[in-house]
C-alpha cells in the first residue's frame, strides 16, 4: 500500500465514502415506497460502480451486489412491507443505538460525546435523519462517509482524516455494531435485511484493516 499512487488513494476514499453513505441510508426506516426510492434505489448505480472498484480489497462486495439486486426489485408495498416489519423488530428488539448496546438504556453520555465530536467538524444532525440521536447506526455510518469523503477531497489533510476514521472505527463502530448485528439477525426474516446486516458486518471488519493500510501509505509516502 505504501507505493500506491495518490490518485488510487483518493479513488479508494471516494468509493468507501459512497458505500458508507449507502449503508447509512439503508438503516433509515422507509415509511413509504417513494422514500425507499430516494434513500436506497437512487443510490444504486454509483454504489455498483464503487463496489466494482473495491472488489479486489473487499471480498464482501459480492454480497453487496446481491443486496443491490434485491433492492432494485422492491417496487411495491407487497415487497416493502415485510422489510418494514423487520425494521420494526430491529427498532424494538435490537435497538440501533450505541449507548443502548453498551448499557441497556439510551445513555446520554454517549449521545453528548458524539454530538461534540460531530460539532468539531461543524456537523449537525439534519432533518434527513429525523432528529435521531447521534449514536444511531445510520448517523455513525454517515459520519464515516463524511470522513472518507473529506479524505478524498483534501489530500493535504488526508492523514488527519484517516486517523479520525481509525479512531471512530475502533472506539465506536466496532465497539457495538457487530453486537447489534448479531442480535438483529436473530429477529429478521427478509433476505434484504439479512444481507444488509451481514454485509455491514463484513464491510466494517475489513475496512478496519484497509484504514490501517491507507494510514500507513499516507504516513510513509
Amino acid at each position: 500500500m505504501r507505493k500506491l499512487d495518490p490518485q488510487v488513494l483518493k479513488s479508494l476514499a471516494f468509493s468507501r465514502s459512497i458505500v458508507y453513505d449507502f449503508l447509512s441510508s439503508c438503516f433509515l426506516y422507509p415509511y413509504r415506497l417513494s422514500e425507499f426510492e430516494k434513500l436506497v434505489k437512487s443510490r444504486i448505480p454509483r454504489v455498483r460502480d464503487s463496489a466494482k472498484y473495491l472488489m479486489a480489497l473487499y471480498p464482501s462486495m459480492e454480497m453487496l451486489m446481491k443486496l443491490l439486486d434485491i433492492a432494485e426489485g422492491i417496487n411495491n408495498y407487497d415487497s416493502l412491507t415485510p422489510i418494514e416489519v423487520d425494521f420494526t423488530k430491529i427498532d424494538y428488539g435490537a435497538i440501533p443505538y450505541e449507548g443502548y448496546t453498551h448499557t441497556g438504556y439510551l445513555d446520554m453520555n454517549v449521545e453528548i460525546s458524539l454530538r461534540r465530536l460531530y460539532a468539531d467538524y461543524n456537523l449537525a444532525i439534519n432533518k434527513e435523519f429525523r432528529d435521531l440521536r447521534g449514536d444511531h447506526i445510520a448517523v455513525e455510518l454517515a459520519f464515516m462517509s463524511f470522513l472518507a469523503y473529506k479524505e478524498y477531497e483534501d489530500p493535504a489533510k488526508a492523514l488527519e482524516y484517516i486517523e479520525e476514521e481509525d479512531y471512530f472505527m475502533t472506539n465506536h463502530i466496532l465497539n457495538w455494531v457487530p453486537t447489534f448485528i448479531s442480535t438483529s439477525l436473530k429477529l429478521v426474516r427478509t433476505d434484504y435485511l439479512k444481507l444488509l446486516l451481514k454485509f455491514t458486518r463484513e464491510f466494517i471488519n475489513r475496512d478496519k484493516d484497509v484504514i490501517g493500510l491507507v494510514r500507513d501509505a499516507y504516513a510513509n509516502p
